[in-house]
């Protein structure tokens, strides 16, 4: 099923694909969409509860993009941006890379 996202946007991808009901915290990537340079984007991660589990925000300069956690906790995580991957980021509220 195809998705279209918006510019300046940000979409927490959760790491299981087998069954609904799993941590969403642990091993999550946040692909950014067509982030302008010098904006920033928030994203929320929704536990299976119904409870925000995570939320924050990414923000770009430049080709840097730094991705910052201001609620909750990710583990094992990551940023995306056109296809490429950060490096896994096992623990902390923040994340930097150069794309």
């Amino acid at each position: 099923m195809p998705l279209y996202a918006a510019p300046n946007s940000v979409i927490a991808w959760g790491a299981e694909t087998e069954k609904p009901a799993y941590d969403y915290t642990r091993g999550t990537v946040l692909r950014v969409f067509e982030l302008d340079d010098g904006a920033s984007a928030a994203f929320t991660v929704v536990g299976a509860d119904g409870s925000i589990a995570a939320r924050g925000t990414v923000s770009r300069k430049g080709g840097q993009y730094t991705a910052q956690v201001t609620e909750g906790a990710l583990r094992d995580w990551a940023l995306e941006v056109d296809g490429r991957r950060s490096a896994v980021q096992a623990e902390g509220a923040s994340l930097s890379w150069t794309a």
